[in-house]
């Protein structure tokens, strides 16, 4: 890429995490475009520019979002040497599904905000990026049962327990940080969570 190219990237790049910060604060009907160019440090122009509309700016940024963690979250395969076995494998996944969820705690508060309303963008994201994702979790999940790593029980259930307990530190993390005096933020106490997830998962 040329630098007028990797300026434009960049550009669109920033303004696609603040579309998701504020997306994910606010929804969709509260956010406003000035908002998130104010907060990308662009002019509300650039909005206009890149994006045709605020739907087809909230597309473009799940469609970001979803991207990227398909980038962050890629893992050798389960036999892959790497891992001297099933459960150090598992307990890799555990703790990158905890590290993404800690850096990136916007990604299940805009989802929720969308699920809840079962909205027609939601409904979108589900078709296009999260029917996908499920069948990742879901092949974690029977994997780990069938080495008995978990128990056999309902494995939609146990995909929702897992990424629930993973997620939920991170999107409430005003409450944790009112209720507890604890900072999600901190990278200790996201190692103290990651250790507590494997811990309780990890039989």
């Amino acid at each position: 890429m040329n630098l007028r190219a990797r300026q434009k990237a960049a550009t669109q790049a920033s303004i696609l995490q603040a579309a998701l910060e504020i997306f994910s604060e606010q929804g969709f009907e509260g956010a406003s475009t000035r908002e998130i160019a104010a907060k990308a440090g662009v002019h509300h122009a650039l909005i206009k520019y890149h994006f045709d509309n605020k739907d087809a700016l909230w597309r473009s940024a799940v469609s970001f979002l979803f991207h990227r963690q398909a980038e962050e979250l890629k893992l050798p395969a389960p036999d892959d040497p790497a891992y001297k076995s099933y459960r150090d494998f598992a307990k890799a996944v555990i703790r990158s599904v905890v590290m993404y969820s800690a850096r990136h705690p916007e990604h299940a508060r805009l989802m929720v905000q969308e699920s809840v309303r079962d909205s027609e963008r939601f409904r979108w994201a589900a078709d296009e990026f999260i029917v996908e994702t499920r069948k990742a979790a879901e092949s974690f999940i029977v994997l780990c049962q069938r080495e008995g790593i978990l128990p056999k029980v309902s494995v939609a259930a146990s995909v929702y327990i897992f990424v629930g307990a993973a997620q939920l530190f991170y999107t409430l993390a005003p409450e944790v940080r009112q209720v507890w005096g604890l900072d999600p933020s901190d990278p200790e106490v996201i190692e103290q969570h990651a250790d507590a997830l494997v811990a309780i998962m990890v039989r």
